[in-house]
């Protein structure tokens, strides 16, 4: 299999695939205003599906048909770049039940050990910090333990069950209340995340957290990869999931990739958005 992508856009020209991500800029604009970088990334369908049902499951899963070890592979350089990462309690459950993809990257795997050595090269921990978005505070213990060389905090809403804070913080939890209600402010959290130090978080969330980011404007980078496939069905995720944005969020084209090598016979195209500010 080839090693290599297609560079389309701003400029024409092949590239290897490893690296592609890890040497991304990440502009200092946003730290300078006291908050970190903040970026996403998807794997999606050509009809937009980012998870569909499966039997067995109680929760979506990445489709088998786009998932692929080429964008896994980018999806792990995003990863290595980050200080925190932003996930949701579902990963937890999901983790508890054995319906997670995977564990938290940076992955243990042997084709890792280049990310795991270049974070330590870069001064950085061996694995990124980790901050869990919910309102239910329905998170296994097991799965938090499975968590603990990392720093984990918890954004939650002021009205959130205090017998539950209170029940994760006695596991080592760090509880940050950030929003109204039982509900997560995008904003208020990441603005909190640069009170603490970071200067990178990779939201790597579903839906429903990737909208809550996008409507309180505190995305910078959408890294989108579009699996040349169309899948169907009528139970499946899609990239955002909640109310209408309105102004919409508007993206500018930073950077694309043609991959002809997976998933294999029909391609995808790699393709690096930076968020236009809304409002």
């Amino acid at each position: 299999m080839s090693k290599t992508l297609l560079k389309l856009f701003p400029e024409a020209g092949e590239r290897p695939l490893e690296g592609t991500y890890l040497g991304e800029d990440l502009p200092p604009a946003a730290q300078s205003a006291g908050r970190p970088f903040v970026y996403a990334n998807f794997v999606s369908s050509l009809d937009g599906r980012i998870g569909i049902a499966r039997p067995h499951r109680e929760t979506h899963a990445v489709p088998e048909a786009i998932a692929n070890p080429r964008d896994w592979r980018l999806y792990q350089e995003l990863g290595a770049r980050a200080d925190i990462l932003v996930t949701s309690a579902r990963y937890y459950r999901q983790f508890a039940r054995g319906e997670a993809q995977d564990t938290l990257p940076v992955g243990a795997d042997e084709a890792f050990a280049d990310l795991r050595a270049w974070r330590i090269d870069q001064g950085l921990e061996p694995q990124p910090d980790v901050a869990i978005i919910s309102a239910s505070l329905d998170i296994p213990a097991d799965a938090i333990a499975a968590y603990r060389e990392r720093r984990l905090h918890l954004f939650t809403g002021p009205d959130a069950d205090p017998a539950r804070v209170a029940a994760l913080e006695a596991l080592g939890v760090s509880v940050h209340f950030a929003g109204e209600g039982r509900n997560v402010s995008g904003d208020t959290m990441v603005r909190r995340l640069g009170e603490l130090g970071y200067r990178s978080a990779y939201a790597i969330a579903g839906s429903s957290v990737f909208h809550t980011l996008v409507r309180d404007g505190a995305l910078d980078r959408l890294y989108l990869t579009l699996a040349h496939r169309l899948l169907g069905g009528e139970d499946f995720d899609t990239l955002t999931w909640g109310s209408e944005l309105v102004p919409p969020q508007s993206l500018v084209l930073r950077s694309l990739y043609y991959d002809a090598h997976a998933p294999e016979g029909c391609g995808q195209l790699l393709a690096a958005y930076d968020c236009v500010p809304r409002g």
